[in-house]
């Protein structure tokens, strides 16, 4: 059984104040349970067979407080051939305490979220069903404007629940779940003139949008991703009239989107706080600071990335780079 030829004062707190005179030369495990000093003693056979060990532990100390330490042991041969282990102990119990906090946190959030969406998804279906019910009604008459209108609205909603339905999966990390597809992105990019059509047509906002390519997507998610975007463009509006242009380059097996706009831009000393949860530029029509992280994320998970281009003048540059598979 091995014993103690050094220690540095971190170390010694842990133990009563009498104790710590004593503690070099000694093994330290009679100050222990008998189930603590074993897993001690097994880690340390372990670190002197394997060469190097790491291990997160809970001890408690002389006071009865419980501490969390990260622990390393490095095996080390003297000149002598007498071999040693050299322990490194980090305390990381505020740490754990706050990442057992935040697991504690995502569980709540996870369940709010599925109720917000359940919440959500059933007067969408109610809508669905209340525009198909009217189309199915022979004894309706709607003009052609007013079956437009019907469709449209049916369409919307569907998109909706197909959005949501998207964005929980996102949220939970079930990237094997999604639904990537083949799917041609000008369309797409007419979704979401569609959807924000009343939103562009209050800003008096132009929309120029470049030819885009056919590309493997989650088209729910990349959808609310240019729609995030346009909308934060719309946010930001400067005075003059906002115009906001879409333009793609395939670039080393990249596809490569920047979304560009002449509104008030982000200053260089936010530009990597924008994209954090809950950051608000400033305003009061900012909203939950949430679009673009949730872009973030939806980048993320087509194993892409978006970032700020740096080399906008006036205005607010986003480039989406995403895989060309």
């Amino acid at each position: 059984m091995g014993e103690i030829v050094w220690a540095n004062q971190a170390f010694k707190a842990i133990y009563a104040p009498d104790e710590r005179d004593n503690m070099i030369g000694s093994t330290t495990v009679e100050s222990f349970s008998e189930e603590e000093a074993d897993l001690f003693l097994s880690e340390d056979r372990r670190a002197m067979r394997e060469g190097r060990t790491e291990i997160v532990e809970e001890v408690v100390d002389w006071t009865g407080r419980k501490i969390t330490l990260l622990t390393r042991k490095l095996a080390i041969e003297l000149a002598n051939g007498q071999k040693r282990l050299i322990g490194i102990s980090t305390d990381i119990t505020d740490l754990a305490a706050r990442e057992r906090r935040l697991v504690q946190l995502n569980a709540q959030l996870k369940v709010y979220s599925h109720s917000v969406a359940h919440d959500l998804k059933n007067p969408i279906a109610s809508i669905i069903s209340a525009v198909n019910i009217i189309k199915r009604d022979q004894s309706t008459t709607l003009g052609e404007r007013g079956k437009m209108v019907l469709e449209a609205l049916r369409e919307s909603a569907t998109g909706l629940s197909n959005s949501i339905t998207a964005m929980l999966k996102a949220a939970a990390n079930e990237a094997e779940n999604l639904s990537f597809t083949s799917y041609d992105l000008n369309i797409l990019l007419e979704e979401v003139r569609f959807n924000l059509s009343a939103a562009i047509e209050t800003a008096e906002m132009d929309l120029h949008v470049a030819r885009l390519p056919t590309a493997t997507v989650e088209p729910n998610l990349l959808r609310q991703l240019f729609q995030n975007l346009i909308e934060n463009s719309i946010k930001h509006a400067a005075a003059a009239r906002l115009v906001v242009t879409i333009h793609y380059s395939l670039i080393d097996d990249e596809h490569v989107f920047y979304v560009g706009d002449n509104g008030t831009g982000i200053p260089e000393n936010k530009r990597e706080q924008v994209f954090r949860q809950f950051f608000k530029g400033g305003g009061s029509d900012d909203g939950l600071g949430l679009g673009l992280t949730i872009c973030q994320r939806i980048a993320h998970l087509h194993d892409g990335v978006i970032e700020i281009h740096d080399k906008v003048e006036r205005g607010c540059c986003m480039v989406l780079r995403i895989p060309a598979r």
